[in-house]
């Protein structure tokens, strides 16, 4: 059982309670799914007492099989969760490198809101909820992923928002990069060809991918550092506040990770433990995601179930639900680094790699919602969901949530398991106890130990 010297649910001193604020961490929130995941947030929560929340509806795709024939079918457009009368209140961090950017995707966020707030009263008569506004909250909090430890680092940040907050609610795991240097164009077109446009724009194998990336202080595999370590440092580090998020709320706490619809058994090397850190992998981004998918297995086992470790403190029993989540492929600025360093070349590729993707949906493409605040709704389907509608961490610790594109644009949430994770789990078990290691070594150099 992993713990931490910060692990007591009590409050810091010069903090004080707010049991009707939905507190909401997402790291990478400047762009791509983590900006639509607050687009989301901000549409779905933000509606006036006693109307329901679309995103918490289940959704009969998006159960497990095993659920699916005790679901009655007229509830479908029935959600589950209400706006209550007294409706809590939301702060929104940023969990971002650049505190520019951040600002900036604030900016936008606001900007986006207020104008479908607008848009709700002109065509519904729709009054914007009391107090909603006056009481939101969006803040920047700076996290380098590249770095455990310092005062913008993993730890560093977990230790700034536990004497900030009272608790967290949800924690969207979302950041994430892979070490893309270029396309192969003759790879391209032959998969294209044999495989069809929408396989290789969701499967590509053209990609290429720096072999050995370092982090910045040359101590870790640099993807791993960021896609593995630096999600596993956040989530055990922050598993108390989780903890302390008011029963009150309408939802559970939970920590949602961004996986990739590359995710898979296969990507790992025969030997994967003896170079977890992936210094060796010729493509190491569909490695590095699959090992997030069988940690967070790993965690949901850990602190999915109802556990006390003193039992005088109501809040250590409390359960914190782990998922994966796929959003599928859409044109964000992701893979801008293979696509040189000529600006209007890069701009012309990447209007075509936008529009790859609309052809890839038409084509009947599930892979391919196109904008990220589409290929956000698993996350926030996986966040907001009642647990009646979920199996057990004791019966399955894999639950994977993904999206599923339509033709004309009406996406979907779909139900998965993670990838062979029964066969992989001794090696979640291996990768988990890696990366504990690192987070031990990292709090003895940091002084929390």
């Amino acid at each position: 059982m992993v713990s931490t010297r910060s692990s007591s649910s009590k409050l810091p001193q010069g903090v004080e309670r707010d049991d009707n604020r939905i507190i909401v961490v997402v790291t990478g929130a400047n762009s791509g799914f983590g900006l639509g995941i607050c687009e989301q947030l901000l549409s779905n929560l933000s509606l006036p007492p006693s109307t329901s929340i679309p995103i918490s509806t289940p959704q009969l795709t998006a159960l497990p099989p095993s659920l699916r024939n005790n679901f009655n079918e007229d509830e479908m457009d029935e959600p589950t969760i209400y706006i209550g009368e007294d409706p809590p209140t939301l702060t929104l961090i940023l969990a971002c490198r650049s505190e520019a950017k951040a600002l900036e995707a604030r900016r936008i966020l606001l900007e986006k809101h207020e104008q479908e707030l607008k848009e709700r009263q002109e065509i519904g008569g729709e009054e914007v909820r009391k107090g909603w506004k006056e009481g939101l909250k969006i803040v920047w909090e700076g996290v380098n992923l590249d770095n455990p430890g310092g005062g913008n680092g993993v730890l560093g940040f977990c230790e700034r928002l536990k004497i900030k907050y009272p608790h967290i609610t949800t924690l969207y795991l979302n950041a994430g990069m892979g070490a893309f240097s270029g396309l192969d164009w003759i790879a391209f077109f032959k998969q294209n060809i044999l495989e069809g446009l929408p396989q290789a724009q969701s499967l590509p194998k053209y990609q290429y991918e720096i072999k050995g990336a370092m982090s910045s202080d040359g101590e870790r595999g640099l993807v791993w550092g960021t896609n593995v370590l630096a999600p596993y440092i956040m989530a055990q580090e922050l598993i108390p506040l989780l903890r302390r998020s008011p029963p009150s709320l309408p939802f559970q706490p939970r920590i949602i990770y961004t996986s990739s619809c590359t995710s898979s058994f296969s990507k790992l090397s025969p030997e994967p433990l003896n170079d977890y850190q992936l210094i060796n992998y010729e493509k190491s981004y569909s490695a590095s995601k699959y090992m997030g998918d069988l940690i967070v297995a790993q965690l949901d086992k850990q602190y999915g179930s109802p556990s006390s470790t003193n039992q005088e403190d109501e809040y250590q029993i409390r359960p914190v639900r782990v998922f994966t989540a796929d959003p599928g492929c859409v044109a964000t600025n992701f893979f801008m680094n293979g696509f040189g360093l000529i600006l209007w070349w890069v701009k012309i590729k990447f209007f075509f790699y936008h529009w790859s993707f609309v052809l890839c949906r038409l084509l009947g493409s599930t892979k391919h919602p196109v904008y990220a605040d589409q290929g956000a709704l698993p996350m926030l389907y996986a966040a907001l969901i009642p647990d009646r509608y979920l199996l057990p961490s004791t019966q399955n610790p894999a639950q994977r949530f993904t999206v599923i594109s339509q033709r004309w644009g009406d996406t979907k949430v779909g139900y998965e398991e993670v990838d062979e994770w029964e066969k992989g789990d001794e090696l979640g078990k291996g990768f988990m106890e890696a990366c504990e290691s690192h987070r031990r070594e990292w709090r003895r150099r940091e002084g929390l130990e």
